[in-house]
């Protein structure tokens, strides 16, 4: 039987724990944590969950540090959580950081742990996340907004570092000495392959092409393909499935099998354009499989992918017109997620200003966002009930906010970036394209959508509510 408790991470990873609930929605409450928490079962063992929209709104006043013991519900080391044990003093530690495969942007709130045993692979198909169950006193940390993290430890040979977040799992064979082992980056860092017997497994990705946003650039850059001189993705080299709208792209989403086989599906602006109007079997696919686990994420003028999907939602401008496809707008947003501010404000420097015009990251929390062609004019709470009876609003959370300059009145800040729930899966939507065309480096809208990528991919500690039903 599951303790009625869970302890939250900050972003430091080290630093005191703190209570934590939920905006409704599942999603973390303004002021606190979108981090991984760790929840202690009578059985002995822990539940390690990445949480930004899966928290069940439960506040609790917890105290002391993370450091990798376990905790009562007082928050203090060894308790009667794990049947009296207490693990022994550490005589190492691990330091290092975490980074994106390609070894250059920091992540903030992976799983870090050491384990003597393989860790549960990632499944090759869509799939409601549960969260890792760790052995009772077994050390463990998170990456804090700079990705870097310590791991209190004991001293030990043959022994696995696992780093994970969503569907990015990265394990590695390590010998443990006294004192402190610094962690080379290339062995804490998110893999870039789905090579499981190397103990790479990263997301399934289905990408549909378009001139229009380039978002498989974008994903190329954090690692997940080669890219050349200009910024753009080389082919052949891409760990994603890249389809155009009208060839292949439709047969995934009109195929619950070839559906299933991804764990995220990204429909950017203009995909529309080949895959044509959702029909009603199509949309009945895309819930299923969002429902199922999957992560479905669509941009700007590929709107009716999101609104006719799940229309309980959201409204968009000029929806109730029929036409919701806005003119091109720039505007300055600013960041209305704390976590997601507080990674961008730890980036280092180079990665804050890629040079060359483009907007850069030097006036957090204002944000410049280019090349909208969308306005969201309302996110309202969408109610269901867990198993327990309680109401849960698993409407969307905005991540950015901003005036919309092709909206009436243009001048109030809307959403501009938002995620919701949708039973064991979730969605997203941008009113900008997120790359126009190529370029070296990543502008501030790819790194947000790099963050959110990672966020809409974690776990649940306790089962999701069922999705909402369809108006």
């Amino acid at each position: 039987m599951k303790r009625a408790f869970t302890t939250w991470a900050l972003l430091t990873g080290i630093g005191g724990l703190v209570a934590c609930g939920s905006d409704g929605g599942g999603n973390t409450a303004p002021d606190s944590d979108s981090g991984l928490s760790v929840t202690f079962t009578d059985e002995g063992e822990s539940s390690a969950s990445a949480s930004s929209e899966a928290s069940t709104g439960t506040k609790l006043d917890l105290s002391g540090t993370d450091s990798g013991g376990t905790m009562d519900e007082g928050g203090q080391e060894g308790g009667d959580d794990c049947n009296g044990y207490t693990p022994p003093n550490p005589d190492g530690q691990l330091t290092g950081t975490v980074y994106a495969p390609n070894l250059e942007i920091p992540i903030s709130g992976a799983l870090v742990y050491l384990t003597d045993e393989d860790p549960e692979p990632v499944p090759e198909y869509v799939y409601c996340a549960t969260c890792v169950s760790l052995a009772c006193g077994q050390n463990h940390t998170f990456s804090a907004a700079d990705g870097s993290f310590v791991l209190p430890t004991n001293a030990g040979p043959g022994q696995k570092l696992v780093v994970q977040k969503g569907q990015f799992m990265h394990v590695t064979e390590i010998d443990v000495a006294a004192g402190n082992n610094v962690v080379a980056a290339v062995d804490s860092s998110l893999p870039g392959e789905w090579n499981p017997a190397a103990g790479h497994y990263i997301p399934k990705i289905a990408v549909m092409q378009t001139s229009n946003d380039e978002i498989y650039n974008v994903l190329a850059k954090i690692g997940l393909a080669d890219v050349d001189s200009s910024g753009a993705y080389i082919s052949g080299t891409e760990q994603f499935d890249i389809y155009t709208s009208s060839q292949g792209g439709t047969e995934v989403l009109d195929n619950p099998a070839r559906l299933d086989d991804y764990h995220i599906v990204f429909i950017p602006c203009m995909s529309q354009g080949g895959l044509g109007a959702p029909s009603q079997q199509r949309l009945t696919n895309i819930r299923d499989w969002v429902d199922k686990g999957g992560k479905w994420y669509v941009t700007d003028w590929a709107n009716e992918y999101l609104y006719q999907t799940f229309p309980n939602y959201q409204t968009l401008h000029g929806q109730s017109v029929g036409d919701p496809d806005l003119g091109y707008y720039d505007t300055t947003g600013f960041v209305d997620d704390p976590n997601l501010l507080a990674w961008l404000q730890a980036l280092p420097a180079n990665l804050k200003d890629i040079g060359g015009g483009y907007p850069n990251l030097l006036s957090l929390p204002s944000i410049e966002l280019e090349d909208n062609w969308s306005g969201i004019d309302s996110t309202p709470p969408v109610i269901v009930q867990d198993d327990m009876g309680m109401d849960v609003d698993v409407g969307h959370h905005a991540w950015v906010r901003g005036p919309c300059n092709a909206c009436s009145p243009a001048g109030t800040d809307r959403p501009m970036t938002v995620s919701g729930q949708y039973g064991c899966g979730r969605m997203m939507f941008s009113t900008y394209h997120t790359n126009e065309t190529a370029h070296s480096g990543l502008t501030p809208q790819e790194l947000v959508l790099m963050y959110i990528i990672l966020e809409i991919g974690v776990c649940f500690d306790e089962p999701p509510p069922p999705p909402p039903p369809i108006d």
